[in-house]
């Protein structure tokens, strides 16, 4: 039931993060493969959904980071998935500059703090749409992306 209801949406998620099908189906098996084997993991902080979400951008941004850690650098795989963001709206120019800044920080970012800049960033949701998608309070968002705008500034990283 999960699988059918959500499925699509959450490939699609890997599939804009690896720029791969094949590794974003790989993803998705193993999302949901967690789910099966370990019932416990859903205790009713966030929906569904939003825990399904996280654990494939987490899994998904795992393996930009193996894939850049292989080759020393960053591949054009990651690149390639953050020019496949469409334009406008949402996949404006300004965020495929920004999804590639962000591949190149996520050697040293934790996960969490690449996932609420991707989604903010990147596909355009608020601080408040991200705090509810991630389950944390709007303020631990805006210390994230404060981090990291700084880390940007700085120069660090990037």
């Amino acid at each position: 039931m999960l699988y059918r209801r959500h499925a699509k949406a959450l490939r699609q998620r890997a599939w804009r993060l690896l720029g791969c099908q094949q590794e974003a189906e790989d993803v998705l098996q193993e999302v949901f493969l967690a789910m099966v084997s370990q019932p416990g993991l859903h205790r009713g902080e966030a929906s569904v959904f939003t825990l399904l979400y996280r654990m494939v951008t987490h899994k998904a941004l795992d393996r930009c980071r193996a894939r850049a850690r292989r080759h020393a650098r960053l591949t054009g795989a990651c690149l390639a998935a953050a020019q496949r963001i469409p334009r406008g709206g949402r996949g404006s120019a300004e965020s495929l500059d920004a999804a590639g800044d962000l591949m190149l920080m996520s050697r040293s970012e934790p996960p969490r703090v690449l996932t609420a800049a991707l989604l903010h960033f990147v596909e355009g949701h608020t601080q408040g749409e991200v705090a509810v998608l991630m389950g944390v309070s709007r303020k631990t968002v805006v210390r994230m992306l404060g981090r990291l705008q700084a880390q940007v500034a700085g120069g660090d990283g990037v």
